[in-house]
């Protein structure tokens, strides 16, 4: 029984890795093309900041994720493509500083409920890694609202 239990602690452990490794990387990736439109001071700076940051929490949760026997898995490719094509097709006609932080705030907020609904579902995860989870969503929050000065 109790080897049953930890292989679900485990599992929903895992799972919260993983959504943070996926998230932390679509955001890297989103962040480097929002980037090379951006033409805001203020606004790529707070860009740059956050996308030094994503690569870090992608860092560790790959890390943590291979402490614990796992592989770190990306989003799809089509998914990563959807992206990287939806941010190119948003700007091609209005790159403003408001549609770029538009953008961020809509691809961070679609981020926030993918990890909050992983969250819910693991409920028994290591106490620890749900604390840090917890932890970068109200991180992502406050991005959301740093953001809102730029829309």
């Amino acid at each position: 029984m109790f080897n049953l239990k930890q292989n679900y602690k485990d599992k929903q452990t895992v799972d919260i890795l993983q959504s943070v490794y996926r998230n932390a990387c679509l955001a890297h990736k989103a962040t480097i093309d929002v980037l090379g439109r951006c033409r805001n001071n203020d606004l790529y700076g707070e860009l740059a900041k956050e996308q030094d940051r994503y690569k870090a929490v992608s860092l560790r949760a790959r890390r943590e994720l291979a402490n614990r026997g796992s592989a770190a898995y990306e989003a799809p490719a089509y998914v990563r493509a959807m992206v990287k094509t939806g941010i190119a097709m948003k700007t091609a006609t209005d790159n403003s500083t408001s549609r770029l932080a538009e953008i961020m705030y809509r691809g961070t907020t679609m981020g926030i409920t993918d990890m909050q609904r992983t969250l819910n579902r693991s409920r028994a995860a290591d106490g620890d890694i749900r604390a840090r989870a917890e932890k970068l969503l109200e991180r992502e929050q406050q991005f959301c609202d740093d953001l809102k000065r730029f829309l």
